[in-house]
């Protein structure tokens, strides 16, 4: 057994047995390890959202340069450790972001979640709890990202970021070295994956296939699909002109239609991406996916 492995989720706690008796989310099923987190895009301007990467560049530019210019003036001997410092200090904040926990250590709360019948609760940092109940999700984005360094893989990071009505958003999800972590942690945030996306299907699929046995038009962002052809940016093509679609291994969907060009955006760009891929590969005898 893994390290790993002995880390335990407390059960739910008094907020998290009211939230989620006050969001009639039923009986309570499961803990999941993941992390999550709740956000509002419109609480702060763009330009703020850009501060926090700004100010980490402005920060190493400077180490950087004073690692220079102390290499030049007194020489190696005081550039070195310069320069030696902030490399440390960044790979130090890397290495306790993705660390695993250590057996017998508690988990944060953003480090774990609950299941219920209906939808899931995410404990607060503060002692409180939010109740996310399925039927309040209005859209969801997939974000599974696999990442590397030095052509050398790294890992995998699963992000699904659930819209819950008006701009408020929360993101379950975790990151996860698919080559060494243990299955225990490895099923967890699979686990809890497959459920966001089975619910995501359950949520909207029946809808959409009405809709369009109706004769109506289903919008995912910026796309549009209905029985007649597929609506793009760049204009809408009947399936008979479509080429090719195609969901790629790097999670690229790529659209090819005769007249009106090339269409593609990553996979984590359309929302309900489940459901909108099923309709695809239903309408479109053409839609292949590569998977990896």
């Amino acid at each position: 057994m893994g390290e790993s492995d002995r880390v335990t989720v407390p059960p739910p706690g008094e907020a998290a047995t009211d939230a989620a008796r006050e969001a009639g989310l039923g009986v309570y099923l499961r803990a999941f390890r993941a992390r999550h987190r709740e956000s509002d895009p419109s609480d702060r301007p763009d330009r703020a959202r850009g501060a926090r990467p700004l100010v980490v560049l402005l920060l190493a530019g400077a180490c950087l340069g004073t690692a220079v210019l102390g290499t030049r003036l007194v020489g190696q001997g005081l550039g070195i450790p310069l320069l030696l410092l902030p490399f440390g200090i960044f790979a130090v904040l890397l290495w306790r972001a993705l660390r695993p926990a250590r057996a017998g250590s508690a988990l944060r709360p953003a480090e774990y979640v609950y299941l219920y019948e209906r939808g899931l609760v995410c404990p607060g940092t503060d002692g409180g709890a939010r109740a996310v109940p399925w039927r309040a999700v209005t859209a969801m984005r997939q974000d599974v990202t696999r990442t590397s360094v030095d052509g050398g893989y790294t890992g995998t990071r699963y992000a699904y970021r659930l819209s819950v009505g008006g701009s408020r958003e929360v993101t379950v999800g975790g990151f996860l070295d698919e080559e060494t972590a243990a299955p225990s942690d490895g099923s967890q945030v699979r686990e809890l994956a497959q459920i966001v996306l089975d619910e995501t299907v359950r949520r909207a699929l029946a809808p959409a296939v009405a809709a369009l046995e109706a004769g109506e038009r289903v919008a995912f962002g910026e796309v549009v699909l209905d029985g007649a052809g597929i609506g793009l940016p760049s204009g809408t093509a009947p399936w008979e002109r479509v080429r090719r679609c195609e969901w790629r291994g790097d999670g690229l969907v790529v659209v090819r239609t005769a007249g009106a060009g090339r269409w593609a955006r990553e996979s984590r760009e359309i929302p309900d991406f489940p459901v909108f891929w099923a309709l695809v590969k239903e309408l479109c005898p053409q839609a292949r996916e590569f998977r990896r």
